[in-house]
C-alpha cells in the first residue's frame, strides 16, 4: 500500500522504528478495539487474557535496556513489551533482559518485516536457549514459550498485526483512525518492499568494507590455523570458491568434506550470523560429496544438543558458527576454530556410537 508517509520516508530523519513504534502507540491509546485487537492475539498465541492496556514507548529498565512499547495492565505492572524491528540487529539486551525484566505470564512481541520473521525467530531461539531452559518452541507460527515461568516470545510481521488492527477500525467506523493506521501500513510496506535501503552517511564509512573484507580474510585463517592445529586436515585438490553471495574455504578431514562458509545470504534469510560450517561425506570419488538420510539425522542430532542452527540440504549440512562478539581477531578466530572441533568430534563420537550398536545387535 502507498502512503504519503511511505513515500517520505526516505527522507525522515531519525529512526524509522521510533516513526513505527510511535506511531502504533498513538493508535492504541486511541482506540480500546485497536488495544483489544493486540490482546486477542496474544491469548490466541499464548492463552494469557489481558485487560485492557495501556501503551507507552521508551520505558528504561534497571539495566538501561529501553524496549519501544510496553503494555502496562490495570494493576500497573508491565506484561507485554514490543519491540518495533527493521533491519537492525538485536541489541546486547534482546531478548533474555526484556524476559529477565518480565514477570510471570507475560509476553515480548518482535514486528518484523515478513522476510524477516524466520531468520529472527531462529536468532532469538538460539539466544534465549543460551540463557534460559525448559523452552518450547513452534517453529511454524513462530513461538517460543519459558514453561516454567510461563512468559512467551512471539516474532510477528508488522502487516500481520497492522490488518488486524484496521479491520477493527473498519468495524470501529473510525475513519481518522484508519487513515492514520494505512499511512503506517504503507510506511511499513515500503520499508519491506524497497530492496535498496537509502545510503546513509554511515553506509558510505570506510569501517563497513573493511569489516566485510575481514570476515573474507577470517574465512582463511581459520581454514589456515585448522590446517596447523590438526595434523589430518587438508586443503589438496580443494579450491576456495566466491560465489554471488559470499566465499567458502573447503577442507577435508578422514572421509568427510567440509568447507567454512561467509554467506550473506544465509546471513540475511535464514538465522542473524554469517559464517557456517557445512559438512558433506566423501564418496569412493574424491570429487564426489554428498549426505545420507542417517548423517543428516545424526548431524542434527548433534546440532540440538549443542544448541546451534542447523540447515539441511541434498548434499550437506551447515551448522551456524557464531562469531565471538567484542573480541580481539584472534580470540575470534581460536573461537570459531573450538567451535568446530566441537562439532566435528560430536559427529564423530555419533558416528561411532551407531557403528557399535550396529555391530552389537548382529
Amino acid at each position: 500500500m502507498e502512503s504519503l508517509l511511505g513515500k517520505f520516508y526516505t527522507k525522515i530523519k531519525g529512526s524509522q522504528e521510533d516513526i513505527a513504534s510511535e506511531s502504533l502507540v498513538y493508535i492504541l491509546n486511541k482506540s480500546f478495539r485497536a488495544r483489544r485487537t493486540i490482546n486477542q492475539i496474544i491469548k490466541l498465541n499464548t492463552g494469557l487474557d489481558f485487560s485492557d492496556l495501556i501503551f507507552e514507548t521508551q520505558s528504561i529498565g534497571e539495566n538501561l535496556e529501553r524496549p519501544d512499547i510496553s503494555g502496562i495492565d490495570e494493576t500497573g505492572n508491565e506484561v507485554v513489551i514490543i519491540e518495533a524491528k527493521f533491519w537492525a540487529s538485536l541489541t546486547e539486551n534482546q531478548p533474555n533482559s526484556y524476559l529477565t525484566r518480565l514477570p510471570q505470564n507475560s509476553v515480548l512481541i518482535f514486528l518484523v518485516p515478513p522476510s524477516r520473521v524466520r531468520a529472527l525467530y531462529n536468532e532469538i531461539l538460539r539466544k534465549v536457549n543460551s540463557e534460559f531452559t525448559n523452552l518450547e518452541s513452534d517453529a511454524e507460527n513462530q513461538i517460543i514459550k519459558l514453561t516454567s515461568l510461563n512468559k512467551f516470545v512471539l516474532i510477528k510481521s508488522w502487516q500481520e498485526i497492522l490488518n488486524f488492527i484496521k479491520t477493527e477500525l473498519i468495524q470501529e467506523n473510525n475513519q481518522i483512525l484508519i487513515s492514520d493506521i494505512d499511512q503506517l501500513i504503507g510506511f511499513c510496506d515500503t520499508i519491506d518492499n524497497n530492496s535498496f535501503q537509502p545510503i546513509t552517511d554511515e553506509d558510505l564509512a570506510p569501517k563497513i568494507p573493511r569489516k566485510l573484507i575481514s570476515y573474507y580474510n577470517l574465512v582463511d585463517k581459520v581454514v589456515d590455523e585448522l590446517k596447523s592445529k590438526i595434523v589430518n586436515v587438508s586443503t589438496e585438490k580443494l579450491t576456495n570458491t566466491f560465489y554471488k553471495f559470499g566465499y567458502r574455504r573447503y577442507f577435508s578431514v578422514g572421509g568427510y568434506g567440509l568447507a567454512v562458509d561467509f554467506s550473506l545470504q544465509l546471513w540475511a534469510e535464514e538465522a542473524e550470523i554469517p559464517f557456517w560450517l557445512s559438512v558433506s561425506i566423501i564418496g569412493d570419488n574424491f570429487n564426489d560429496w554428498g549426505m545420507t538420510h542417517s548423517f543428516a539425522y545424526l548431524c542434527k542430532k548433534v546440532a540440538d544438543k549443542l544448541n546451534i542452527h542447523f540447515i539441511q540440504r541434498d548434499k550437506e549440512v551447515l551448522f551456524a558458527l557464531s562469531p565471538k562478539l567484542n573480541a580481539t581477531e584472534d580470540e575470534v578466530i581460536s573461537n570459531l576454530i573450538l567451535q568446530i572441533e566441537k562439532i566435528f568430534y560430536a559427529i564423530e563420537d555419533e558416528v561411532q556410537f551407531e557403528k557399535q550398536k550396529i555391530s552389537e545387535e548382529k
